[in-house]
């Protein structure tokens, strides 16, 4: 297979967050499982299905959702939990095993997480890794823009919504791990257009949407205003989606976004059979300026130009398509996801501009990270000095001490093994390189 079409497969997750303060968005919980009474099957690299029917209404935040769920539980489990967000209201949760649910707010550091819900659901039985758990939702609601927390790149308005992991539209299970494949079936007023991941089709019931690769949420930008442009010339084929932006920034996205996608090919190994790239303009302004990647889509923030940071911008997000499969962005070991995608844009920019530019982040960066604590002492406040700053820091010292032969050699093991904590990424620097080299770097950190 070709290496290009295997980038798309890294997706970033989720939670990919460019913004300076991570709120997270998960809890660690119990570990989920799917009922042997499950009827719809799932795609045969995902233990995690939802079926979705849904009819939203932009112009009046109104949601009406239904989810067949199913999966397979990683260990054994008697208790499930699921964030999903406070405006929406449970008509109906039920399943072969489901017990009685309760409700309660989600706590982060001792405070209650605004608009946002937890959803305890005991089983009547033990569900194990062989077993299958098949759950029902039905809920209803109201989604407006000022319920959804100031990070990321959620916004609903009637002209422009964008729906990734910060608007919860989605149960989403609080073990970090828990990834799905979906088929979605969106009910939309006919003048609106979608991107999203996976495969589109509009159809006289609505948008069918399928992804067969297991991601973190379902990624919606709804738009009445959408226009497209397609660029064909490249193995991958990429459209723009957007609400008017002039052709002078489209075609730079484009262009840029192939030089990218070009140089990271032949830097880094993956998987996947996805065959085209979407990438989304926003027209409208969100309360964080932040762009976010998934499978097969890059979404950029608002108010942006055709320039360096743009190219740094586009850079990182596209760097997310391999550096997220394995990684809990909600721990120390988002370094393998946030410093890897950092670093990489920082050599993409001297690559393709020059060394003065490269310099000028390295210095910004030893600035921001000047009171970064050890990433053993991760919290979310300190995200932003720590995976943004300190880490790729660290990364350009380790490429600087063991050379581009044994850097090179180092990401595509990371690549090949999948390495989602640091422990692990430890272990395969000293792999690569020496036991003194391993243990150097995790001082470092």
């Amino acid at each position: 297979m070709d290496a290009l079409p295997e980038i798309l497969r890294r997706s970033t997750l989720p939670y990919v967050f460019s913004a300076i303060i991570l709120v997270p968005f998960f809890i660690i919980g119990c570990q989920p499982g799917t009922d042997s009474t499950a009827k719809k099957p799932v795609f045969p690299d995902s233990t995690t299905h939802y079926q979705i029917d849904a009819q939203i209404r932009p112009d009046s935040g109104q949601f009406d959702v239904a989810i067949d769920m199913q999966f397979v539980p990683k260990a054994s489990t008697d208790t499930l939990r699921f964030l999903l967000h406070d405006a929406f209201k449970l008509d109906e949760l039920s399943g072969p095993v489901v017990g009685n649910y309760s409700i309660s707010p989600w706590h982060f550091g001792g405070e209650d997480t605004v608009h946002t819900k937890v959803v305890s659901i005991p089983l009547s039985k033990t569900m194990t890794p062989s077993d299958q758990v098949a759950i029902t939702w039905e809920y209803a609601g109201r989604l407006q823009n000022r319920q959804i927390p100031g990070i990321g790149g959620a916004v609903v308005s009637p002209h422009w919504t964008e729906l990734p992991l910060e608007a919860m539209w989605v149960p989403v299970h609080a073990s970090i791990g828990t990834r799905f494949t979906f088929d979605a079936t969106v009910d939309l007023p006919k003048s609106y257009e979608v991107a999203s991941i996976g495969v589109l089709q509009k159809t006289d019931a609505g948008w069918h949407i399928q992804s067969p690769v297991p991601g973190p949420d379902v990624p919606l930008v709804i738009s009445d205003q959408m226009q497209t442009q397609k660029y064909t010339n490249g193995e991958i084929p990429l459209t723009v989606y957007h609400g008017g932006a002039p052709d002078s920034l489209t075609s730079f996205v484009a262009q840029r976004t192939r030089q990218i996608l070009d140089r990271y090919t032949r830097r880094f190994q993956g998987g996947s059979d996805t065959d085209a790239l979407r990438i989304t303009l926003a027209p409208v302004e969100r309360t964080t300026p932040s762009s976010y990647a998934r499978t097969g889509l890059i979404a950029l923030r608002h108010d942006i130009e055709p320039d360096t940071s743009l190219f740094g911008l586009i850079a990182h997000e596209a760097a997310h398509l391999w550096w997220t499969d394995s990684v809990n962005p909600m721990s120390r070991h988002n370094f393998l996801n946030e410093s890897f995608a950092e670093y990489e844009s920082w050599l993409a920019l001297r690559k393709i501009y020059d060394d003065t530019i490269f310099q000028k982040r390295i210095e910004e960066a030893r600035k921001n990270a000047q009171k970064a604590p050890s990433f053993d002492e991760w919290q979310p406040r300190f995200d932003g000095a720590l995976s943004y700053n300190k880490g790729p820091l660290l990364l350009h010292q380790l490429h600087q001490r063991i050379g581009e032969a044994n850097y090179q050699s180092f990401l595509r093991s990371l690549q090949q093994k999948d390495v989602g904590t640091i422990g692990d990424m430890i272990a395969t620097l000293e792999e690569v390189t020496n036991p003194d080299t391993a243990t150097w770097f995790r001082k470092k950190l």
